[in-house]
């Protein structure tokens, strides 16, 4: 990539909560306390559903009376579909916004944290660890398109999961990476609070999403870690010689394994902004 700022290869949805109790709705439903945000911050939270395993991964926007949510693409339906069969007597509306969003890479005058209101749209940071990066909703930012693969890579080693390829609705949030950035253990009841309260209070999961290093290029998806001649975790991303895979927790950032043949290291996945 010659440019050092580009459009990313992937166009999030973004659904907005409007109404006098919109705060209290999503409060009570999301991992995250938004109550205490001030209007304009941006953080993070999940989304979980009522045995505790993850639904939607998010972006939360905070407004005076009005909450924007971050999802996948291709996702936003999905999300105000559910959090809509919650909205029982309250007043909150929910809209799935109609215009473009954009995801820019690289340097951005947004001030990390925040979002502001621009001309026909909006500005957001939503940038990963070490990884500068600013939501953009309205007209399309005058910016050529980066390339998959780097943009791919970039993922990777900010040990961000994707949906549906690193996690997916039987994940336990403890094995996601995310928790730290996204759950206030402080916060009243949630959607699913009691499982991801029990894990931390006296438990542990089997599993941990981990960075792996990978001496050369050639894995593939799908294929096993192995350490002492046993199965330790499963390739979920790849990218040149750099993935992602949910590995056992006996294994440790630093211990060797081997990935179809090629020799690799964990690592651990970096913490992650708007904590």
């Amino acid at each position: 990539m010659t440019h050092s700022t580009w459009l990313a290869p992937e166009t999030p949805d973004l659904v907005w909560f409007r109404g006098a109790d919109t705060i209290r709705f999503l409060n009570d439903l999301l991992s995250q306390e938004i109550g205490t945000m001030e209007s304009g911050q941006v953080t993070r939270s999940l989304l979980l559903g009522p045995q505790g395993k993850l639904d939607h991964i998010l972006w939360v926007l905070r407004g005076d009376d009005e909450v924007g949510l971050i999802t996948d693409g291709g996702r936003g339906e999905d999300l105000a579909a559910t959090l809509g069969r919650y909205r029982i007597r309250v007043d909150v509306e929910i809209e799935q916004s109609d215009q473009p969003v954009w995801i820019v890479v690289g340097e951005s005058e947004v001030e990390t944290g925040t979002w502001s209101l621009i001309e026909d749209g909006l500005e957001a940071d939503v940038s990963w660890p070490g990884i500068k990066r600013t939501l953009v909703v309205g007209q399309r930012p005058d910016l050529e398109e980066g390339d998959a693969e780097e943009y791919e890579s970039l993922r990777i080693a900010a040990g961000e999961p994707h949906w549906g390829v690193d996690v997916d609705e039987k994940t336990i949030p403890q094995e996601s990476g995310l928790v730290e950035a996204t759950v206030d253990f402080t916060k009243g009841c949630y959607l699913g609070q009691e499982l991801v309260a029990r894990i931390d209070s006296r438990g542990h999961v089997n599993r941990h999403l981990r960075i792996i290093e990978i001496e050369d290029a050639g894995a593939e998806r799908g294929v096993s870690l192995e350490a002492d001649d046993k199965e330790v975790g499963t390739l979920t991303s790849v990218s040149n010689s750099i993935g992602l895979a949910l590995v056992r927790r006996e294994l440790a950032p630093g211990d060797l394994v081997s990935v179809g043949g090629l020799n690799a290291v964990i690592r651990e996945i970096p913490p992650k902004p708007q904590t």
